[in-house]
């Protein structure tokens, strides 16, 4: 098997996590790996992270990136220049950055693997890469609800032959409620998964819903109105923190790492936020294994 490490919204907080990580084959940082997003805070996570031992190390954008949403990050008077650093920086050795859109990858023993990625999230306060909620990029247009627009291209439409999709923030009710309670996911990126099953979606964003969440889906299911899907959410897995901080990483229970194992049409969610409900990097990163062909 694969072992992937995913870990997101470390916020500057690298130094902690990096003193001891699990061995893996795949790091997955599903953005907000720095707090303030300069091109100097941008130079330094990228560099500490390259030091980890993985035969893969990819990066996606979150919302604290501002000098890497070139519009965003004019508006806030940040220069051109400055977007021109930072995106030069994305070619750090050791690490490679993703845009949006679907990439393919042939691992050192043979497996192979095909990865959505997007850092756009839905707009909440004013930060980088954000959408309003009313416009879905992530499904053709046929299947966007009436309300919405569709605002999907080749890059931001996921495919449905993907084996794992990696986004800043979660689907809609799933590892999503904020602090009131509130669910911060986006109904339209559920319902591209609920179209796409891959086997493992990862993402971060909202710190609270930290964790990880089994999810089937019932064909036979009746969908009455807009709006529903064939998503059926499991009990979200049981994490012990302080367990995980000990090994320097959470994982499922083995019983149901087994059940995953067996059902190739379950979806593995999980919400890898290291910063925790105290904003402190005191969440353990994720170790996924993945049988892949």
């Amino acid at each position: 098997p694969v072992r992937f490490l995913i870990m997101s919204d470390t916020h500057d907080g690298h130094g902690k996590i990096l003193r001891s990580t699990p061995q893996c084959d795949v790091l997955l940082h599903c953005g907000d790996f720095t707090q303030h997003g300069s091109p100097e805070a941008i130079k330094e996570a990228l560099e500490a992270f390259s030091k980890i031992e993985a035969e893969l190390k990819l990066f996606i954008a979150g919302n604290h990136e501002i000098a890497l949403d070139k519009d965003y990050y004019l508006s806030q008077g940040g220069t051109a220049e400055g977007h021109q650093k930072a995106r030069g920086l994305l070619c750090t050795p050791g690490v490679r950055f993703f845009e949006e859109g679907t990439h393919e990858f042939t691992l050192k023993s043979g497996a192979h693997f095909k990865i959505f990625v997007s850092p756009w999230t839905p707009r909440y306060g004013s930060s980088a890469f954000q959408y309003t909620t009313n416009k879905d990029r992530f499904n053709q247009s046929n299947v966007t609800p009436s309300w919405a627009e569709n605002f999907g291209t080749t890059a931001s439409i996921i495919p449905e032959s993907v084996d794992i999709v990696m986004t800043h923030g979660p689907p809609k009710y799933v590892l999503d409620k904020t602090g009131d309670g509130t669910s911060a996911g986006c109904e339209h990126l559920r319902r591209a998964i609920a179209r796409a099953r891959p086997r493992l979606h990862f993402f971060g964003h909202v710190h609270k819903g930290y964790g990880a969440q089994r999810v089937r889906y019932d064909d036979r299911k009746n969908i009455k109105e807009e709006g529903d899907d064939h998503m059926v959410l499991l009990p979200q897995e049981w994490v012990g923190k302080n367990q995980a901080k000990r090994k320097d990483h959470a994982s499922l229970p083995p019983g149901s790492a087994e059940t995953f194992k067996k059902n190739p049409q379950e979806t593995l969610m999980v919400n890898a936020a290291i910063m925790d409900d105290d904003n402190q990097p005191e969440n353990a990163p994720w170790l996924v294994e993945l049988d892949l062909p």
